[in-house]
């Protein structure tokens, strides 16, 4: 017999119709009551509709389709959820999602580790595969999802590549000659308040409070606010784009309402031509980290400035500050004996 169940969701109610046959549990769901109750209508008095729909959804559904329908209705802060949705869609787009196993999950996470793919991101190309089978299970109780049934790659978070003092007099330099004319203004962000690539880039001007020197940013990648302390260097910097209204600070050249999502080519020529290597935009976040840690700040107050939720990622700095300590030691110790 078939039963209504009602879902309460972010974005209003929903009606979800649930019914046996051939030993399988069918569901679907509907945005109103109404269209839940005709469904049921339909069911009662046509057997073989309710035949064909024991299998349709899985038998019928094909990846790619799957993932623009999640897509549509998407509505999380991963800027990387398409791009990691195609990668399936383009590798296993033709095949049904019933048929869609952990096998395709753990070759596609083959190749992408092929290709040269860290732990962390193979992680997060799976767990977009699963948010789709999450979102399938929702809306039409699809009971699978194959993700689920891949164990995680062992992730190494114990990079800490941080800009020497010389390899920053040199970058800072070099960004001041960039094409792109707000290249130094980023980047001296990025080292001066420690914050994510994202939360920055997509900084507007009314973000900004020139008369307490600070920048808001209203939701982070931990879902809470921030505000950012801005140096004197940063504010007089900023002060050359000043504009009045709520654009984009680091707005796309070429496009209106933008922000300048990819901006990686001014950033990579910078590094070649300061000739550092190995070294990645996030790691001026490690830079801003470091710094903090040899000038012995509490780590604390590290994890609060940097946003960390937890003082577990912040501690892969304690070292620093622990051999800058030692440092000073040997410096005004080392001659006594």
């Amino acid at each position: 017999m078939a039963s209504i169940q009602v879902l309460h969701r972010k974005s209003g109610k929903r009606y979800r119709v649930q019914f046996m046959k051939n030993g399988k549990r069918i569901g679907k769901v509907f945005s109103r009551k109404k269209d839940a109750e005709l469904y049921i209508a339909q069911l009662t008095v046509n057997d073989q509709l309710a035949d064909s729909l024991t299998d349709s959804t899985l038998s019928s559904l094909t990846i790619s389709q799957a993932n623009k329908e999640f897509l549509e209705q998407y509505s999380g802060k991963c800027s990387s959820m398409k791009q990691r949705l195609s990668f399936w869609s383009s590798n296993y787009g033709d095949i049904c999602i019933g048929k869609f196993t952990r096998f395709h999950i753990k070759q596609g996470m083959n190749k992408l580790n092929e290709i040269g793919y860290a732990p962390a991101t193979l992680n997060r190309f799976k767990a977009a595969i699963s948010a789709v089978f999450t979102y399938l299970g929702d809306e039409y109780d699809v009971p699978i999802n194959p993700a689920r049934q891949v164990r995680q790659q062992k992730e190494n978070n114990a990079r800490c590549r941080y800009l020497s003092d010389e390899e920053r007099i040199i970058l800072l330099d070099t960004v001041k000659k960039s094409y792109w004319n707000k290249l130094y203004l980023l980047v001296l962000l990025a080292i001066t308040t420690g914050a994510r690539r994202g939360d920055l880039i997509k900084l507007r001007w009314s973000d900004i409070n020139f008369t307490a020197r600070t920048a808001t940013v209203d939701v982070t990648k931990n879902g809470e606010p921030r505000v950012l302390p801005l140096t004197t260097d940063v504010v007089k910097e900023l002060s050359k784009y000043r504009e009045i209204g709520g654009g984009y600070i680091f707005n796309h050249p070429s496009k209106l309402n933008e922000y300048f999502r990819n901006f990686d080519c001014h950033w990579r020529s910078a590094l070649i031509e300061a000739k550092i290597d190995n070294f990645k935009f996030h790691d001026l976040r490690h830079t801003a980290a470091s710094y903090l840690a040899m000038a012995n700040i509490q780590i604390g107050q590290i994890a609060d400035i940097l946003g960390h939720k937890t003082l577990d990622v912040t501690k892969r700095y304690i070292h620093l500050s622990t051999g800058h300590k030692a440092n000073v030691i040997n410096d005004v110790m080392g001659g006594i004996s």
